[in-house]
């Protein structure tokens, strides 16, 4: 079983951590998906699970092997780039097959694997064609395609649909998701974009200066994220963070107030500042009589589906986002009433860990 275990990981470039001690267990099929802003360590911590880059400190366990310090190419994993570094003078079965050829297994048997797994990629028509003849879509089948006649015990991909135009980046997301379903391996992922995070996961783990933020289901985080990094960083359009305070409301319990808005939390707190956090499909047009704040409308942003409004008001610098269905008009320069949703409220104290 190919469990994955990551026992106080930390990679150092000279005084420069760019993992730090990073404990984290992987289960035997799990898909598993790193995400983080740049230079955060994500990408570093792949290329540290795949033997490209060496530990500093800590120990890497597949299955019950130590392979902490064993070579790549013995570590029984696979490694899917961000460029398809295909090789332009060969054919896509000869690309795919590339790897069997150096083991010297027999030309009968690399033929079957080869066919075997342009079948499941659904690239049987394109064996004979070179990498120019290929869409950006294809190359990067075939790049799968060489990993998986592998038979890896873990698949390893970096950032591998980032120079996809966005309709096939779609498309290849729904593949790799096929896939994953298919194939009976652990997968660990790395992406910048929420998007596949948040479709293809079954944990995303959060990185933020090669520290793990969180690590939790795509909803788990969604909904109840640890901090205010988190918060920030997973859902698009980003979580609205306004400046507010905690005061006395009735019976003991406690009100969030920002601005001349006061809303119950539902339970105690303590008194004193804090960050009021609300997503923008949270946020809802009302009637005049149930609104908590008015918002001048600055920017509307027609999205088919949906509609995004930016507002001015006077409690917060950033301008508030509301998610509004795209039948409902507003204009720029308008004045317009919102209600907050009382079930999904965060708040965040000054050192931005979730109340």
């Amino acid at each position: 079983m190919a469990r994955l275990v990551l026992e106080d990981v930390t990679k150092r470039f000279g005084a420069v951590i760019a993992v730090d001690a990073v404990d984290l267990q992987i289960e035997h099929g799990e898909f598993v998906v790193f995400v983080g802003p740049s230079g955060c360590g994500k990408s570093t911590m792949l290329r540290t699970i795949s033997g490209l880059e060496s530990v500093s400190a800590g120990r890497i366990l597949i299955g019950d092997r130590d392979v902490t310090h064993v070579a790549p190419s013995r570590r029984g994993v696979a490694m899917v780039f961000q460029s398809y570094a295909l090789f332009p003078h060969m054919t896509t079965a000869e690309n795919i097959g590339f790897g069997l050829r150096l083991a010297r297994v027999p030309k009968d048997e690399i033929a079957r694997r080869v066919t075997d797994v342009a079948k499941t990629l659904q690239i049987e028509a394109l064996l004979d064609r070179y990498p120019r003849q290929l869409s950006g879509g294809q190359r990067q089948r075939v790049a799968i395609g060489r990993s998986i006649i592998r038979d890896p015990e873990v698949f390893l991909f970096d950032e591998p649909l980032s120079n996809l135009d966005a309709a096939l980046r779609v498309r290849m997301r729904l593949e790799i998701a096929r896939l994953r379903d298919r194939l009976d391996a652990t997968m660990v992922y790395v992406t910048h974009d929420q998007t596949e995070a948040m479709t293809l996961a079954d944990r995303i783990v959060v990185f933020n200066q090669g520290h793990i933020e969180q690590i939790g289901a795509p909803v788990e985080l969604y909904d109840a994220p640890a901090n205010l990094f988190v918060a920030g960083f997973i859902g698009a359009p980003a979580m609205n963070f306004i400046p507010a305070e905690i005061e006395a409301g009735e019976n003991g319990k406690a009100n969030v107030r920002f601005g001349a808005v006061s809303l119950p939390i539902g339970r105690e707190a303590a008194e004193g500042k804090v960050t009021f956090g609300v997503r923008p499909e949270h946020l809802s047009v009302a009637a005049e009589s149930e609104h908590d704040f008015l918002g001048r409308v600055e920017i509307v942003e027609k999205l088919g589906a949906e509609s995004l409004v930016y507002l001015q008001t006077g409690f917060s610098k950033a301008p508030i986002t509301m998610r509004i269905p795209p039948e409902l008009s507003v204009h720029a320069g308008e004045e317009i009433p919102v209600r907050v949703g009382r079930k999904r409220l965060h708040l965040f104290d000054a050192e931005g860990r979730v109340i």
